[in-house]
């Protein structure tokens, strides 16, 4: 076998591996962003699962839900996770029903069980009140006062988005 050959096949071999090693780069990249996208599935079912199981609890003389209606912030959010955060201290006693969801939602969602790659991965939940008048949304063929949950979760850099609506009351 001459030198040329020898070269040769030694960068055949080394093309294999190259090849080799991205394949297994993608498969754990891939296996990653799966596992992220199955948590905040799991994640945001809590969400909907804190606001049913609690939709009456009373705060201040009204019912959970329409306390969320009332308390927005300036972009229409009741809740938002807008930058990547390690979570808040679990110490102290919270008397507020909400106050201690905010607080779970803050651990739950924070880079302690979520990757956060920009300022793009945010999470949020909007509360929607549909009804025929006097609400924030109509609907002429609503009889009765809705309150739909929305809970956003984007991910991997804004790339991936996880939208779950769910009815409260």
């Amino acid at each position: 076998m001459t030198i040329l050959e020898a070269l040769i096949s030694t960068a055949i071999v080394g093309i294999g591996f190259v090849a080799i090693f991205q394949m297994v780069n993608y498969s754990i990249q891939s296996v990653d962003v799966s596992g992220e996208r199955t948590k905040s599935n799991y994640l945001t079912a809590m969400v909907a699962e804190d606001l049913i199981g609690d939709k009456n609890s009373d705060i201040s003389g009204k019912k959970l839900y329409n306390w969320l209606v009332d308390n927005k912030n300036s972009d229409g959010n009741t809740w938002s996770m807008g930058t990547c955060s390690s979570g808040v201290s679990s110490t102290g006693n919270l008397s507020d029903v909400q106050k201690e969801k905010f607080r779970k939602w803050d651990n739950r969602f924070s880079t302690k069980r979520i990757k956060c790659k920009s300022a793009k991965d945010k999470k949020s939940f909007k509360i929607f009140d549909i009804c025929r008048s006097g609400c924030t949304y109509t609907n002429t063929t609503a009889y009765d006062k809705i309150y739909l949950g929305r809970m956003e979760v984007n991910m991997n850099d804004g790339t991936k988005k996880k939208y779950l609506y769910f009815q409260i009351n």
